[in-house]
């Protein structure tokens, strides 16, 4: 929808600034820019392709996040499928291959990483490791990011972020990151 004339006079705010950040990720994706609430409740944001942008508003739905901070469907698809999601869950596809199923390909294929100081089966399920250690540590920080202050998340959103955390990793926790960047600009705005 397009956005016609300016923005109207601010009234108080329903919707925090992390919750009008999901929300426009949800309706229109990470490009999205300078999401803002309007006083009619409708969300405008900028939104540009190449050199051309313009601005767009939408009525944020019950489902794009709200007072709970739960991504949506739409946001989890658009997670997942992010290019670095793209990139990485293939390869952990693999890695979890070739670490728990004991096949010839599979040892085939680690037979590739065969080096002087270890074989190719112990460097795989040592880059599993790692792999779920990190993601966990990550798990674990977006926990703590969402449950305390200024977000403030229900545990039903944590139940929610987390797994999308230990899949995807990164690429999700840098996103719950500025969602509280959001909600700490806003508060100071206000």
């Amino acid at each position: 929808e397009y956005c016609a004339g300016g923005l109207a006079p601010r009234r108080k705010m329903e919707l925090s600034g992390g919750e009008v950040t999901l929300a426009t990720w949800s309706h229109a994706g990470f490009g999205a820019k300078q999401a803002k609430l309007r006083a009619d409740k409708k969300i405008e944001y900028v939104s540009c392709n190449g050199d051309a942008c313009e601005k767009l508003c939408f009525t944020p739905l019950p489902t794009d996040g709200g007072r709970t901070f739960k991504p949506s469907a739409a946001l989890v698809l658009r997670l997942i499928t992010q290019p670095a999601a793209c990139a990485f869950l293939p390869l952990a596809g693999l890695l979890c291959f070739i670490v728990f199923v004991p096949t010839v390909p599979g040892d085939a294929l680690a037979a590739l990483l065969d080096s002087p100081f270890a074989s190719g089966a112990q460097l795989c399920v040592w880059a599993w490791r790692v792999l779920l250690a990190a993601h966990c540590l990550e798990a674990a920080l977006v926990t703590a990011v969402l449950l305390s202050p200024p977000l403030s998340a229900p545990l039903s959103a944590v139940l929610a972020w987390a797994p999308l955390v230990l899949v995807v990793g990164f690429p999700v926790t840098s996103r719950v990151l500025k969602l509280r960047s959001a909600e700490v600009r806003a508060k100071r705005r206000a």
